[in-house]
């Protein structure tokens, strides 16, 4: 199914779809040029942008045309001085979550100066989320979760990453049957470290198989160490 499918899919799972933050995956400008790839994938996102809600098709095509659209081109500035231009007052520097990325980045080989966002993939597990605040509820989950593993996996076949990083604590990634996204990688293993909880592995269509370090949320850790224990599942 195309990403267009997918989403049509999403918008006949959930009810009051046009009251939800509506998320679609992206890979940085300078992504698909680099040896190494690493893409990121959280649990959802609140605030982002509506997608047209007027019906299953339009609600698909407008989420296509924005997967397709290249770059993060709600990031302005660069550096340690990166900031959105969907929320006011939020910076990169400032969330657990983007300074681990890039210190992974570094970790990786991969030049974290500059524009260093442009060189990773981006996406979540659920791409619906309450607008304002907080993961999305139980009922939101069972609702798209179907839809959700396949639009994953379409990413995952799309981006062709090296390294798949995922900062969303065990219990997200492998839970009961109604959660569980660790149905779409092989050989998963909870190893039970104290910042990085698992690793897995992705086969892509061409045979290669990439490495994923499940993780609990940065926030509240030690960055150095947290990064340490990740590179070391990879």
């Amino acid at each position: 199914m195309s990403i267009r499918d997918q989403y049509e899919a999403l918008y006949a799972a959930a009810e009051d779809i046009g009251g939800l933050s509506h998320f679609t995956a992206m890979a940085g400008a300078e992504y698909y040029g680099l040896s190494t790839r690493l893409m990121l994938i959280g649990r959802a996102v609140n605030g982002w942008e509506a997608l047209d809600t007027s019906g299953a098709r339009a609600f698909g095509l407008a989420a296509e045309a924005a997967f397709e659209r290249p770059g993060f081109t709600w990031v302005s500035g660069e550096g340690g001085q990166m900031r959105s231009l969907h929320c006011e007052g939020y910076r990169l520097g400032r969330s657990p979550f983007w300074r681990v990325a890039r210190r992974l980045l570094e970790a990786l080989g991969v030049d974290a100066s500059g524009r260093w966002i442009e060189r990773l993939a981006w996406s979540n597990l659920y791409k619906l989320a309450p607008r304002k605040s907080g993961n999305p509820p139980n009922a939101l989950c069972r609702a798209q979760i179907g839809p959700c593993r396949e639009i994953l996996a379409e990413e995952i076949r799309r981006f062709a990453p090296t390294h798949i990083f995922m900062p969303v604590g065990w219990n997200w990634f492998r839970s009961d049957g109604r959660y569980d996204f660790s149905r779409l990688f092989s050989c998963v293993e909870h190893t039970g470290g104290r910042y990085a909880g698992g690793r897995a592995r992705f086969e892509l269509p061409d045979g290669k198989s990439v490495p994923a370090v499940i993780a609990c949320r940065p926030e509240g850790r030690r960055e150095e160490e947290y990064v340490r224990e990740v590179m070391e599942l990879f």
